[in-house]
């Protein structure tokens, strides 16, 4: 049958229409990414906490995921967790802590709690107070530990070493009649002991690890033989409030400095007493604070 040309056009044209909606409609499911529900990953860290994404936005990559995570803090070497929060008279003194604290009125007495984990020893370092005094007392029998009734004002840095069981407790008054501002910081001793030898050159990372206190409190302890020298030199290069000291390498206490060298920038002569004995380098701040140091051993006799 012969169509007119209009109703021609229209078929055609209704044709045209069908056709290429159905293809629209087919396009349209084809091309949608739809995000999965649940995406697994073979990343193997532990996943990072987070609130959920919103439904419209497509899931973070695996890969950003992780670079966005916050890293952990790295693990300190040598030393607890330090705190340098000030605490306030009836509070608990730990590793770090600083007090900055006033006598108002006469014949008051301010206590606080010691907790140092495991450390035995402590230093009371930055202490300032006229006339005003500290003592440590064991909380088992209530009697004093270490020196009796230390003035604040007595020096920069005063070792205290804990020698009974039970827990302990730093006590600080006035003089008679006394009031006024005192302060003061806690740091406990930390030692480290490094091999040496006649000769070597002592810096940060020689040997692996020394060349610098990186706490407050730290003391690095250098063994050595004496290998016949009846003499040494300690030749120290630039530094900052660094001290070297000789011992026996049989003396343990070593964080009271009994006859201290400053080490920096300065040649040090230091005799030994025995030819065949082991010795050993104490480095300490007298401040118990941080500090890198570098020196060398030479022979001297």
């Amino acid at each position: 049958m012969r169509l007119a040309p209009a109703r021609y056009c229209a078929l055609l044209v209704l044709s045209l229409t069908v056709v290429t909606g159905c293809g629209l409609a087919s396009g349209q499911v084809k091309s949608v990414d739809v995000p999965p529900v649940q995406i697994t990953s073979s990343v193997s860290a532990e996943p990072v906490e987070s609130l959920p994404a919103p439904a419209e936005s497509a899931p973070a990559s695996a890969e950003n995921q992780a670079e966005s995570a916050p890293s952990p803090a790295p693990a300190e070497n040598g030393g607890a967790q330090t705190s340098s929060s000030a605490v306030e008279p009836g509070g608990t003194l730990v590793d770090g802590s600083t007090v900055s604290a006033e006598l108002t009125r006469a014949g008051q007495r301010d206590k606080f709690t010691l907790d140092l984990g495991d450390a035995r020893e402590f230093h009371v370092a930055d202490m300032e107070g006229d006339g005003i005094q500290f003592q440590v007392f064991s909380n088992v029998d209530d009697q004093p530990v270490g020196f009796s009734s230390t003035s604040l004002t007595a020096g920069t840095s005063l070792s205290v070493k804990l020698t009974k069981a039970g827990g302990y407790r730093l006590e600080v008054w006035g003089d008679p009649n006394v009031i006024g501002p005192y302060s003061f910081r806690i740091a406990t001793v930390k030692v480290r002991t490094f091999p040496a030898a006649i000769g070597l050159k002592i810096g940060e990372g020689s040997p692996a690890g020394a060349g610098q206190l990186d706490v407050p409190g730290r003391i690095d302890r250098f063994e050595f033989d004496a290998d016949g020298a009846k003499a040494i030199q300690v030749i120290g290069d630039a530094c900052t409030g660094i001290d070297i000291e000789l011992y026996s390498a049989a003396e343990k206490s070593i964080a009271d400095p009994r006859q201290p060298s400053p080490l920096c920038g300065n040649q040090i002569n230091l005799t030994l007493t025995g030819g065949s004995e082991r010795y050993a380098l104490v480095v300490r701040s007298p401040e118990a604070k941080t500090g890198t140091y570098s020196f060398q051993i030479v022979r001297a006799g």
